[in-house]
Parts: structure tokens; sequence; C-alpha cells
């Protein structure tokens, strides 16, 4: 089992070290850049935002031959409260390493950098080029991933760091976030028949958002479970005695694989009309769409890519793999969508993700890494 003295744990304690909170990747970004140049890599931080590159390294084995992406996050969300220990300082505790960012996303990005440094250590056997990318913004709206993929980034293969137990995981959830504007008419609280209330008007598109609820709740994917819809924000209201002209709240509709975006959109332009003719007077619309991570995603489990990590994962455990995916959104969707075929591996469960004491299992962490090693000699044979 990996311990505090192991290459892979050292270098995920230097990761959690960084205060990389969304918009704040620079020092990190810098730090793999002189750590890749460091093995030999050609190094570029092409700036996304200002003030925050991703990193993008480059290395050439052998004759050449096939190209792999490794992808993970630099950035983490805010630390919050209620953390037992610093959260930037990584903690054991019976055989748990306690930080911001263990397991989501440093952890994954900790094990595909050391597993690509020991092939740059040992390339007996490889050839082909890494492609080692770190990018910022994930946990906001997946500005660096998206200009990885705008900038004409290409491999035939693509592994992200993100937390998988340790297994690949070969799909994962979207999400699509509607704001929906409401306007009625104002009118005083004591002649409510004068006006159309905004919050009424709201509290009625509710009942048919619940009702969207019910419909897809018979939906099932394979490996990623049930799409969901919820309202997770609302803003009305002007004053207590005066009938609001205005409401607004927000969606968030969760995605499996092989759902049509289209579709949904069409959905929620039909919620808005439903809603209007309930309300003689009012106006409802889709004021705009918040950028998420992106859509859901998904290789097939006899694809090349699928079968390559399975191989790979029986030879390092000796266990059958399971075929399932992940919950949550990834950056994986904006890989697919570019056409490379992309699996996700990682240490670590995305149930502590987020959370204060966010932590990953040290024998995760262990495994993992065998595991990105295996996969990316058997992709640059």
């Amino acid at each position: 089992m990996a311990d505090e003295r192991s290459e892979v744990f050292q270098f995920l304690k230097k990761l959690v070290s960084f205060d990389s909170v969304d918009g704040n990747e620079k020092g990190i970004s810098d730090f793999l850049a002189q750590y890749t140049a460091g093995l030999g890599m050609e190094v570029e931080q092409p700036e996304v935002l200002p003030g925050r590159p991703n990193i993008v390294a480059r290395k050439t084995f052998g004759k050449g031959g096939k190209t792999v992406l490794l992808n993970a996050h630099i950035d983490v969300v805010p630390p919050a409260d209620g953390w037992d220990s610093d959260p930037y300082t990584l903690t054991v505790r019976e055989g748990k390493a306690y930080g911001r960012g263990a397991c989501d996303d440093k952890g994954g990005l900790a094990c595909l950098t050391i597993a690509m440094k020991r092939l740059i250590e040992n390339p007996q056997g490889v050839n082909g080029t890494i492609l080692y990318t770190g990018v910022v913004d994930e946990e906001a709206n997946s500005r660096g991933a998206r200009a990885l993929v705008d900038s004409g980034i290409q491999a035939d293969y693509a592994i992200i760091g993100e937390p998988t137990m340790s297994q690949p995981a070969i799909a994962h959830n979207g999400s699509i976030r509607p704001v929906i504007a409401i306007h009625g008419l104002a009118a005083h609280a004591s002649n409510p028949e004068r006006g159309v209330s905004a919050i009424r008007v709201a509290a009625y598109l509710s009942t048919l958002v619940d009702e969207i609820a019910r419909e897809i709740a018979q939906i099932r994917h394979p490996t990623t479970g049930r799409p969901a819809i919820s309202i997770t924000m609302i803003q009305g209201g002007l004053q207590e005695n005066v009938l609001p002209d205005y409401c607004r709240l927000t969606i968030d509709r969760r995605m499996v694989p092989g759902e049509d975006e289209e579709a949904i959109k069409a959905r929620f332009e039909k919620l808005c009309a439903d809603t209007q003719a309930a309300f003689p007077g009012s106006r409802v619309e889709i004021d705009h769409y918040i950028m998420t991570t992106g859509p859901a995603s998904q290789v097939e489990p006899d694809s090349e890519i699928a079968r390559i990590c399975y191989d790979a994962y029986r030879q390092v455990t000796g266990k059958e793999p399971e075929v399932f995916g992940l919950t949550c959104n990834t950056d994986m969707n904006h890989f697919v969508r570019a056409g490379i075929p992309t699996v996700i591996i990682g240490p670590g469960t995305i149930q502590v993700a987020h959370q204060p004491n966010e932590h990953v299992d040290l024998e995760q962490l262990d495994q993992t890494l065998a595991l990105d090693e295996a996969v990316l000699r058997a992709m640059l044979r």
C-alpha cells in the first residue's frame, strides 16, 4: 500500500499545497510546467483567461505511433468550513489522505503524472506520444478543456483523471441549466385581480417541472443511473405589499448518455409556452443557458479503449472490471465530441468531493498509479 514515503504521495502532497481555487491556477500551472520540463518534455502554457494558463507538455517515444492525451483539471472548489485539518496540507489518518483536491482532482493528476514519469524513465517497448494537459476552470465552465479542443488538439486516446475508485469509467452524466424569466403585471396586493403575480406563475411552472421529473424517472442508463431535474434558484418580489411583476428561476437538468440535448431544450421551450398560456398577460421565456461543464458522454464497453483499460485492470488487480460511469460532469465530453475516445480513471470517490475532509485512500492511490502505467504501456506499444 502507498504510504507517505511514496513518490506519488509526495507529489500529491505538493499539488494539494497549492490554493488553486477556480481562478487562482497560475501557481500550480507554473509548477507543473517546471516539473514536466525537467522530465525533458516540450512544454507550453497557453493562457485561457488572463493569468489562468493551461499546461500542455509533449513527449514522443521510440519510432512514434499513437498519441495518448492525459488530462486533469488543476482547479479546485473553495475549502469552506468543517475541516479537521488544514485543507492545503495533505494529512494522513487511518489509511486516508485528507486535503482539498485529494480526490477531485489532484489525486488523479498525481497518478497520471507519476505514471508518465515511469514511462519516461523506462521507455523500453514504448512508441508514440504522450500529450499531458492540466486545465483550468473545470469546476466552473470548463473553459480550459474547451480551449484545448478549440486549439485543434488531436489524439488517438484520452485518459481523464477524476475519482472512479481506481476503476476505468466509460461514461458520465452531463447538465444543462436554463434561466427562466417570468414577466407578470404589478398591482397593489390588496387588489391582486388587477395584476399577474410572477411568483404565482413560477409556482405553476414548478408543477410542470415535477411532471418532467416523474417522466424521466423512468429512464435508466446502464452505467450512470437516472437523469434528474430540479429548480435550484429563484429570485422575485419587490415589496411585501406589491404583486411582483418579475420572477426568475434556474433549473438544473442532469442528462444521461444518449439523451438528446436539443430535444431537452425544446421541452424547456414548451414548458415556458404552456406556463404562459395558463396565465394570460404573462410572458415566460428562457433568458439564457448557464454554461456548464457540458453534456453527457460515453464510449461503448466493447470499444478498443475500453478493452485496453479492462485488460489492464485485470492485469493490475486480478479482478473482473465493473462496467460503470460517473453520475457527475467531467471534461470527457469535450474530447469525445472532438472524436477522441476517452475513459476516466482516478483514485477516490465523487461522494467526498467538494466536501470538508475530502480524502483519498492510499491503497487506491497506489492502485490507480499502477493501472495508469499499465494502460499507457498498452496504448503506446
